[in-house]
């Protein structure tokens, strides 16, 4: 019987799980607040964007570039870094304050030299990459040329976004939440400042592709404001920048490298949208933007809620793990997994139903058609539907690289990531770009089915122990509210059916919880309903 990771044996202090359940809504709250903001400011900026540019060739172009680089601006900030470093810090405090300074030292040290020739080596070879991530451009040199010049325009943006996932992974070991959580959105603040000085006429004398073009330099350069934005508090948890000797002193080195394949397993969602970019570069034009577009809005709840919950627990399920207390480290698992399953599941139902208004409410404006919406629609409900399996298998990730289990993450994603570019190709044939958000949708479900199995033989934790059937008697009854508003305010344009049908269904899925008695809302809802 394999040994399940250092945690067998061991209790729970008395009294341990309600309050870390407490203390786990309060978390979560403080993250989704935080959270929202910035992906509030985020859909804000996408929606001026298309509506700037429009959503055809040159959209397309912005969209496949920013995809190479957001592989390790989203996946490296929101969670693979915290999933590999926290616990080797939480290690190193046990050995004292100055240990765990001069593991971060090293890491810093790591993580800039590294970062900083990641950038290089991509602006060199911008024009390969790029032929391998839209391969479909290949039959357009100009769309090709440009696509690889805002790709080596964003470049620079790898060294600013790691250095502050780094920051980040360090404040969220101190337990310091709401601010890294926030910090992104100093992405979406420099787009839009720079979108908004186009409009009021602000560097008229360039064209659309010489706008676009420093559209990408202002997003590339916002890294550097979201680091600084941490900075103060890193230092006030006494770490500073000092760097390492690379030939004498680079602890940190073997236990990152050892552990990279962290960066490949919660990269799932963002590795498998760079497949159907890829894909989708052989279809009409638009194809690209519908997919980033759709996958943006199916970021929401997940960013939110999933990763935050994910974010939240892997400090204390690491130290869980560490201390031997495998009951521990299930009371701090359960929480997690549950405020997943109970977002995620009315949301996949929820934005399912409500889809085709959403994208007309939010993107169809200046140049961006209503036969765009329709597409972008239409992958928006393909991929809604793996919502709850994108939930689980952030937190069921972080929770078994807490418990130093790395090879179980990176073989199931590998296989996801394999399936997920099998059924592109069949599906996008008969179905389109919304085939290939299904192709994502069904290989995600996949994962999660092993996840499921991984964390009951390792963690001994079963899917039993979370509300399973009354949350999605629940959901069900949401989506059908939304579904009779929709049709109910359906003459009444989009953007009424979006601010009234939205939160009308979750005020419904909440009060059915209540009636049904799932006290496990209280994670979502902080005890206040």
């Amino acid at each position: 019987m394999p040994e399940k990771a250092n945690i067998s044996g061991g209790r729970p202090e008395a009294g341990s799980a309600p309050e870390g359940h407490g203390a786990f809504a309060r978390g979560l709250s403080g993250m989704a607040g935080a959270g929202l903001i910035t992906k509030v400011l985020g859909y804000a900026r996408d929606a001026l964007l298309v509506a700037f540019f429009g959503g055809g060739a040159l959209a397309d172009a912005y969209y496949a570039a920013f995809r190479l680089m957001n592989v390790f601006r989203r996946t490296v900030g929101e969670g693979a870094l915290n999933a590999v470093f926290i616990p080797l810090l939480e290690k190193e405090k046990t050995l004292g304050k100055e240990a765990a300074r001069g593991f971060f030292s090293s890491a810093w040290t790591l993580i800039f030299c590294g970062s900083a020739l990641a950038a290089a080596a991509g602006i060199l070879f911008r024009r390969e990459l790029v032929t391998l991530a839209a391969w479909g451009f290949r039959s357009s040199p100009g769309q090709l040329e440009l696509t690889a010049l805002l790709a080596a325009v964003f470049m620079p943006h790898l060294l600013f976004v790691n250095a502050a996932a780094l920051f980040t992974a360090t404040l969220n070991s101190a337990r310091k939440f709401f601010l890294p959580a926030l910090a992104p959105a100093a992405f979406s603040l420099s787009v839009i400042a720079l979108l908004a000085a186009f409009h009021y006429g602000l560097f008229s004398g360039l064209d659309a592709r010489g706008k676009i073009i420093l559209v990408a330099a202002a997003a590339s350069a916002s890294g550097l404001l979201q680091a600084a934005t941490l900075l103060p508090l890193l230092k006030r948890e006494g770490y500073g920048l000092s760097f390492t000797n690379p030939f004498r002193d680079l602890g940190a080195a073997p236990a990152l490298m050892a552990a990279a394949p962290a960066a490949l397993t919660l990269a799932q969602d963002q590795v498998s949208m760079l497949i159907n970019t890829m894909y989708a570069s052989f279809l009409e034009p638009g194809s690209i933007t519908a997919i980033y577009n759709s996958a943006r809005l199916v970021q929401f709840p997940v960013s939110l809620f999933a990763v935050g919950a994910a974010t939240l627990s892997l400090p204390e399920l690491a130290a869980r793990s560490a201390a031997g207390d495998a009951e521990g480290f299930r009371q701090r698992l359960k929480p997690a997994l549950t405020a997943s399953w109970l977002i995620m599941l009315p949301a996949a139902l929820g934005i399912a139903v409500t889809a085709l208004p959403i994208c007309r409410a939010l993107f169809e404006h200046g140049r961006f058609s209503p036969e765009q919406s329709q597409v972008t629609a239409r992958a928006l409900f393909w991929l809604a539907l793996g919502l709850p399996a994108y939930g689980l298998n952030k937190v069921a990730a972080s929770a078994l690289y807490a418990m130093r289990r790395q090879k179980a993450p990176l073989l199931i994603i590998s296989g996801q990531l394999v399936l997920n570019a099998l059924l592109c190709l069949p599906l996008m044939r008969s179905m389109g770009a919304g085939g290939l958000m299904l192709a994502t949708s069904l290989s995600s479900w996949a994962a999660a089915l092993a996840f499921i199995f991984t964390l009951k033989r390792e963690a001994g934790f079963s899917p039993a122990e979370i509300p399973l059937f009354r949350p999605a008697l629940a959901a069900a009854a949401c989506a059908l509210a939304a579904l009779a508003l929709r049709e109910a305010l359906a003459p009444a344009g989009p953007l009424l059916v979006t601010v009234v049908a939205v939160p009308a269904a979750v005020a419904v899925y909440f009060i059915i919880l209540k009636v049904l008695k799932v006290e496990e809302r209280n994670l979502v809802t902080g005890g206040r309903f």
